[in-house]
């Protein structure tokens, strides 16, 4: 993160100032700069250092816009607008990306014409086209460009990004691109050229826009002087008319309307903009009245001396001291509204007024709205007190006040007429008027410091009627669309390309520069190299003879001249002559295989073709030398004899080694099934001609898997190992024990005199494993089962007799195990019927065709109902109810009992998780768990898993252990149940006395119940061993705490007797069978335990 936020910084401080550098090139006006090489920076970081950078260019393209609005003077604008440029430049930089790695592919040296030239046509000008798209059309219409400059702007926009690229993309490329090696070199050659180039090419446009803003300005200048001349011309006619006027009302005496009307119609025909002219006598205000008398009288209407307020109504005027009421105004009918109006009530135009009479000068007021005013003109009056002319050196008396009123909008508009199109926008300001009142024409707001700071203007000052006014004139589109000079935009475009031309121009030939000094060395290194290996191959090829055991030799076709490597002289211990033969490499041989070579070394002097042979050396013979002899042919003769020696005495032992591991079993040392096959059809074909028996028994070790997933796989390992060595002594020489897998074995008993002869052999083999097997320092007695399968009684080709045998493997298996049976047609019967039980088995526990039942169990003492044990119930749709002693043993047997036992776990906790929903909640639901499923090291956690998943509460989930499975102890186990009691369950012994517990062991292992199997219950109270083995469990309960059940309670006196001896609980067929979940909640809720006492009672 620091590391990105590093870069990402330093290529916006590079955009940044590489694009105020743009800036001070930019030709005027516009938007854009006709050379932006951040446009070049951008895209060659995203491509140098990845897409994730492109923050750091729209940070820098963020900065250039507020340098660029800083440097106009106009206000930042903080909405939208400054945001969209540097948001196109990063998307722009992006697409550009995308674009060189799919049309070239980076990184990449650029260092072949395909490639530039790719970059340079295609990717540059098509990348660019992204920011000007987006950025001119959204500027324009936000009124930052004008639309008449859109394309203009576009264009510009678009050049200037893709000279950019084109110049400023391989100085990046060389100092920071990847991979460094093939920038480095060509630095020098790109680097300075460039930055010569540039900086040249800088300077030069530089002075060009210098130029360009020059020119501009000058002609700026011109225009603008000429547009204040025509103003001051026209505002100085307006001053001679005035002062005409006063003159001729000075010395005319009798004056009436029709004589003022001849005197200045013709000055307001002349001169538009002029609203009229008028006439104001003085009027002492005591002869008001009077002078108001004779007016009407001269002019025959209802003259009054008006005033106006603040608000701009008319209405008579208030008594003062003096008035100068209009009472000529030509035109009249377009200023009636102001005859009789006493300029003295307000204040600007009697500011103006006072003004005149002291200076006696004519004198313009501050802009005002005239009362003729329809729209939003402003208009100026321009007064000029008018003095008698008194002889006798009296002081001049005040006469009146001529009085101008000017249309400003219209002197302005006559005067751009007149002054042919400029296509220059004006406004005339009163800088010293009150600041809400300084504009007398142009556009609201042009008064300000901001009008002329966007664009090329300037503030003219105007004189006139004693106030200093500016006349503001700054450029328009138009305006500098007409001097826009394309000279300077032909030659940026031209210099610039030309700059881009060479820095393809620099990458082509330092590319290439480098691809000649890269082959260079490549290909010295490579003759180097080659020369070293030429050097070393001789060695090699020595010291490859000399680890490959190989020895090489060539001679004459007659055996003369030969010649052998070093090797070859140490394999077979030749002598150091200066001349060997052939005949000495045959005598050094053993004597018993010289002719084999000797013929070898004639045949392949003879004919064509290689010749390979075995031999051993005569000095050492028990090692094997292989020699392969060939003959060069030319013109079908044979001109030389060459061949190799190589000691291939560990390849022959592998080989052979290989070939017993293909017969022989790894870990037993005996057969296995493919050599046995082989062996038993041989034997079988001699038992066949010769009219013999043979018999074929199949051994399988019992509880193997137990005992595998219990002590681990090397103790199984161990354990078959150690079967088998006591197997193989109680075999014949010519029988054949065979292990095929597992824990399968197979013995071959060939030329019997008598089938019961096979029975003698198992009944040895079922001897020789009564005697304890140590492994690991645990201490076993395996059993095994054998099947016997008798030719030709039970079978004419081995895969039948092995296929009788195993069946009848099975039948010993259901006879108890540790026996043998022999075959009997029935058995397939029973072999079928229990592969029909597997697979239907198979197919319940996956159709879901298995239910739970639930046997309740009471206490003794007050027949309290405590809890129930969970019985699996199997209904096939076809056999219809099959019995657990049916199915459990093949489930045991075949495997199915871990994920049978597991779907009766998970059901047995979804129903006592309804149970406590329901308000069973303090019923102990137990559950029986197999030897072989507890056994499972994944056990501990199929049990939390299925917990968690019915949301069952393990207080009151008991789970019954057999007793078998704690038959071979060990720290693992104990691990285990301690687990299991960790989790809040509980754990009970099930048959308990049926199997072999270390008591000493017992009494450590986290159990609460024992339950007494129901085959001691069974026969109580009349079966003394029944009863001794019973009691002996009541009494070893009390002594460990442990709290004892007995099951398959079903006589009152097998109740009284086990009650009288202190059996806590009991179940059987006497309280309830087993029933379905929802039958055994009805009997739990109407169960009444006084009927316990009852039933006892009654028995």
């Amino acid at each position: 993160m620091r590391r990105l936020l590093i870069v990402s910084g330093f290529i916006a401080l590079a955009y940044a100032a590489t694009g105020w550098i743009s800036l001070q090139i930019a030709v005027p006006p516009g938007y854009s700069a006709p050379f932006f090489p951040p446009a070049g920076i951008a895209l060659a970081a995203l491509l140098i250092f990845g897409r994730r950078h492109v923050g750091g260019v729209i940070l820098g393209a963020f900065a250039v816009q507020v340098i660029g609005v800083l440097r106009s003077g106009a206000p930042l604008d903080l909405s939208w607008t400054p945001f969209v440029v540097p948001l196109s430049a990063g998307l722009q930089a992006l697409a550009g990306a995308w674009l060189a790695r799919r049309l070239i592919g980076f990184p990449n040296a650029l260092d072949t014409p395909g490639a530039i030239l790719r970059y340079m046509l295609l990717v540059a000008p098509l990348g660019c086209l992204v920011n000007a798209s987006i950025a001119v059309p959204l500027l324009t219409h936000g009124g930052l460009i004008p639309p008449g400059e859109a394309l203009f702007n576009w264009w510009n926009w678009w050049v200037g990004d893709t000279l950019g690229v084109l110049i400023a993309s391989p100085p990046m490329f060389v100092f920071f691109g990847n991979p460094r090696e093939d920038w480095r070199t060509r630095r020098l050659a790109v680097a300075l050229p460039m930055s010569i180039a540039i900086v040249l090419t800088g300077a030069a446009l530089y002075q060009l826009s210098r130029w360009e803003t020059m020119r501009i300005q000058t002609q700026f200048n011109r225009d603008s002087e000429q547009l204040a001349g025509a103003v001051r011309k026209r505002l100085d006619a307006q001053i001679d008319m005035m002062l005409a006027v006063d003159h001729f009302m000075a010395i005319s005496r009798a004056v009436d309307r029709h004589d003022f009307r001849e005197f200045v119609t013709p000055w307001l025909e002349r001169h538009p903009g002029t609203q009229n002219f008028g006439w104001s006598p003085y009027v002492e205000g005591r002869r008001r009245a009077a002078f108001e008398t004779a007016v009407r009288a001269a002019h025959g209407d209802g003259f009054t001396i008006l005033a106006r307020d603040l608000q701009g109504r008319t209405l008579p005027a208030p008594p003062a001291a003096e008035h100068l009421p209009i009472v000529f105004v030509e035109p009249f009918a377009a200023n009636a509204a102001v005859y009789g109006l006493d300029p003295l009530s307000l204040p600007a135009t009697a500011q103006a007024i006072g003004h005149s009479r002291r200076t006696r000068a004519p004198v313009v007021s501050e802009g005002i709205r005239l009362v003729q005013e329809r729209g939003t003109q402003r208009g100026v009056v321009v007064y000029s007190a008018v003095f008698d002319h008194p002889a006798g050196g009296r002081e001049p008396a005040l006469l009146g006040v001529v009085s101008g009123v000017l249309r400003m909008d219209d002197i302005l508009a006559a005067i751009l007429d007149s002054s042919g199109p400029t296509d220059l926008e004006l406004c005339l300001a009163d800088p010293a008027a009150a600041p809400g009142n300084r504009r007398l024409y142009g556009p609201e707001g042009c008064t300000g410091d901001g009008w002329l700071r966007q664009h090329i203007g300037r503030a003219v000052p105007v004189r006139f009627a004693g106030r200093e006014w500016q006349l503001r004139v700054r450029d328009t589109v138009a305006y500098i669309h007409q001097l826009r000079s394309w000279t300077a935009w032909t030659t940026i475009p031209i210099g610039l390309g030309t700059l881009g031309m060479l820095g393809a121009f620099l990458l082509m030939t330092s590319g290439h520069t480098r691809r000649i000094s890269h082959l260079v060395d490549e290909r010295t290194a490579q003759l180097a190299d080659a020369t070293r290996t030429l050097a070393a191959q001789g060695a090699a090829l020595n010291r490859a003879q000399r680890i490959a055991r190989l020895g090489s030799w060539e001679c004459e076709p007659d055996g003369s001249g030969l010649a052998g490597s070093d090797e070859l002289g140490a394999l077979l211990h030749l002598p150091a002559a200066a001349s060997l033969t052939l005949e000495d490499l045959s005598a050094a041989v053993h004597e018993d295989d010289r002719p084999a070579l000797r013929g070898a070394l004639a045949a392949a002097a003879q004919w064509t073709g290689e010749q390979a042979l075995d031999c051993r050396p005569r000095d050492n013979p028990g090692r094997v030398l292989h020699f392969q002899i060939a003959s060069e042919w030319r013109d079908e003769r044979p001109v030389r004899l060459r061949g190799t020696v190589q000691d291939v005495t560990a390849t022959r032992q592998a080989e052979a080694h290989i070939q017993y591991l293909a017969h022989y079993d790894a870990l037993t040392g005996l057969p296995n099934r493919s050599l046995w096959l082989t062996r038993a059809q041989g034997a079988l074909h001699v038992a066949q001609r010769h009219g013999d028996s043979l018999a074929v028994l199949f051994l399988d070790l019992d509880q193997f898997k137990t005992v595998n997933d219990s002590l681990g796989h090397p103790a199984g390992d161990l354990l078959l190992a150690t079967v088998a060595s006591r197997l193989a002594p109680c075999l014949r020489e010519e029988d054949v024990l065979a292990r095929l897998g597992g824990d399968e074995f197979v013995a071959l008993l060939p030329r019997l005199a008598h089938p019961e002869d096979a029975a003698m052999v198992a009944r040895k083999m079922l001897a020789a494993l009564d005697a304890p097997i140590d492994i690991h320092g645990q201490e076993l007695r395996p059993t095994i089962s054998i099947g016997i399968a008798v030719h030709p009684a039970d079978g004419d080709d081995v895969d039948t007799l092995l296929k009788h045998a195993d069946t009848a493997m099975y039948g010993a298996k259901e006879a108890g195990r540790n026996n043998f049976q022999f075959f009997v047609p029935e058995m397939n019967v029973r072999a079928r019927e229990r592969l029909m039980l597997e697979n239907a088995l198979r197919r319940a526990i996956e159709r879901d065709e298995l239910s739970l039942h639930y046997q309740p169990q009471l206490r003794a003492d007050d027949g309290r109902l405590t809890g129930c044990e969970a019985l699996v119930r199997w209904l096939h749709p076809e056999m219809g109810a099959v019995m657990p002693a049916q199915f459990i043993p093949v489930a045991e047997d075949s495997g199915l009992i871990v994920p049978l036992g597991e779907w009766v776990l998970r059901q047995a906790c979804r129903q006592q998780a309804a149970w406590a929903r329901a308000g069973l909640g303090g019923l102990m639901v137990a559950v029986n768990i197999s030897a072989l499923q507890f056994r499972r090291a994944d056990f501990t956690g199929a049990v939390t898993r299925i917990l968690a998943e019915t949301g069952a509460d393990p207080a009151w989930i008991e789970l019954e252990i057999t007793e078998s499975a704690l038959m071979q102890p060990s720290t693992e186990l104990h691990e285990r149940l301690v687990a299991l009691g960790r989790m809040g369950l509980t754990l009970a012994l099930d048959d308990f006395g049926t199997g072999y517990s270390s008591l000493a062991y017992l009494k450590r292992l986290p159990i609460s119940r024992l339950k007494i199997d129901r085959s001691f219950v069974k026969d109580l109270p009349g079966d003394q061993e029944d009863a001794a083995v019973a009691s002996a469990t009541l009494s070893l309960g009390r002594d460990l705490g442990l709290e004892v059940v007995a099951e398959g309670v079903e006589q009152p006196e097998q109740f009284a007797w086990l009650q009288a001896r202190g059996c806590a609980k009991m179940q059987g067929y006497l309280f309830a069978r087993p029933m379905p979940a929802d039958e055994f909640a009805r009997w739990a809720a109407a169960h009444d335990p006084a009927a316990v006492g009852m039933l006892l009672a009654t028995g």
